[in-house]
């Protein structure tokens, strides 16, 4: 019954066409047949091949900033500078302290000897010590007794002088006085005083002598004499430049 059916409406579309055909020919109105179904989709093509490149396309917008990178790593060290001018002096600082490094209020030894009573022409009379706490300080040294030089021949004259570690002061100058006695029998005892300052002694035990002997430049001692009687004191005392 469908192919029957389906044969039928052929035939119909068959008549419609003949009738266009005739009107192409004769120019006269035919009978007209109805469009038919659409087809179904063919199947798809070969891939087409590939286009030429297009014109480059106008630069785009500047990117928004990125995040900071890390850290590099050290660079080399640059060649040295030239020297630079000198600076402005400096406004004066507090004075410092420097407990461990100051001397005592007074660094001083006090010695004596009652009734020495010293017939010694020649050699140390009297020694005295002190410890020296700094390096670059000075010596005060003063030696008081009485003294005498008496004249015996031709010897006129005798010498007191002073010695730090067995050595004569040089800075500034030794430390001494001469008693000169030209009268033959006079025994003349007189207080006498022998002082001055030293530079250049190194600290630690500095020992203080006092000698007698020969006059200078060469002149032969007398009969000296040393403390008769009496008391006589050596004060040696640390002191600042």
């Amino acid at each position: 019954m469908a192919r029957l059916l389906c044969s039928l409406i052929s035939l119909v579309c068959l008549l419609f066409c003949l009738s266009d055909v005739v009107t192409q020919l004769t120019g006269e109105t035919a009978l007209q047949c109805p469009a038919g179904r659409d087809g179904r989709d063919g199947q798809p093509g070969s891939s087409g091949l590939n286009g030429r490149d297009g014109i480059p396309g106008a630069a785009g917008r500047d990117g928004k900033d990125g995040a900071p990178g890390r850290d590099g790593g050290a660079g080399l060290n640059g060649e040295k500078g030239d020297t630079g001018d000198t600076g402005l002096q400096g406004a004066a600082g507090i004075p410092g302290t420097c407990p461990p490094c100051q001397l005592p209020k007074r660094n001083i030894t006090h010695c004596t000897w009652d009734a020495s009573n010293d017939d010694r022409d020649s050699g140390v009379i009297h020694q005295c010590s002190l410890i020296k706490q700094r390096g670059q300080t000075a010596i005060l040294v003063r030696w008081t007794g009485n003294l005498r030089s008496k004249t015996t021949g031709s010897k006129t004259c005798s010498r007191w002088w002073i010695t730090f570690n067995g050595v004569e002061c040089d800075d500034p100058a030794r430390i001494d006085v001469q008693i000169y006695n030209g009268m033959s029998g006079h025994n003349f005892l007189a207080p006498s005083i022998v002082e001055g300052i030293c530079y250049n002694i190194e600290e630690g035990t500095v020992n203080v002598q006092l000698h007698v002997g020969d006059c200078r430049p060469g002149n032969e001692h007398g009969d000296a004499y040393t403390g008769w009687n009496s008391v006589s004191r050596m004060i040696i005392e640390e002191i600042e430049l």
